[in-house]
């Protein structure tokens, strides 16, 4: 090989290692301030948390979480009584954050009321539609119960050789229609 292609040869194999060692700072870079952001956050959320966990109207809500608050009705059933301790309605009950929630979302997205507002729209919905489902849920394991397990009539065993004659005698009937 000739000193000029020797020469090409190590220009380009330097540019390629400057250009691997380019690319990992730039990753090691990128990944450090990933760390830094995430870091942030999490003492954002701890920050929220505390802040949260030193309110009155959270700690009773977290305390007394089966509902029976303030409005509590004892000639009510727990099972009829929502989260603010008031009978529940389908058409009328909403789940809405507790205020020491909705602290600790703003102190986590640092005062955002956008990105608040939307995160707790979202929890109170999810959690709204849990119930609903949960409703549905119920209602259809008393329709199985019901023609399961109180069904009076015999449940009849599927016998296949039977099955397995009627489809030979259709494919008959229809190779006959097909003939004609």
């Amino acid at each position: 090989m000739s000193q000029t292609l020797q020469i090409i040869n190590i220009i380009v194999l330097v540019a390629a290692m400057w250009f691997a060692l380019y690319s990992l700072s730039k990753s090691d870079r990128a990944r450090k301030k990933k760390q830094a952001q995430d870091e942030e956050e999490m003492q954002r959320w701890e920050k929220g948390a505390e802040i949260a966990s030193q309110d009155k109207d959270y700690m009773a809500f977290v305390h007394d979480f089966t509902g029976l608050g303030p409005n509590y009705d004892p000639t009510i059933p727990h099972e009829n009584i929502n989260l603010q301790g008031k009978p529940y309605d389908r058409d009328e009950w909403r789940y809405t954050m507790p205020d020491s929630a909705i602290k600790h979302l703003e102190e986590c997205f640092e005062g955002d009321g956008h990105k608040v507002n939307a995160m707790k729209r979202a929890i109170e919905l999810s959690i709204e539609h849990y119930t609903y489902e949960m409703e549905d849920d119920t209602q259809c394991v008393r329709i199985i119960e019901e023609r399961v397990f109180r069904n009076p009539k015999p449940s009849e065993i599927f016998d296949i050789e039977e099955y397995k004659q009627y489809r030979e005698e259709r494919d008959e009937k229809e190779k006959a229609g097909d003939a004609t």
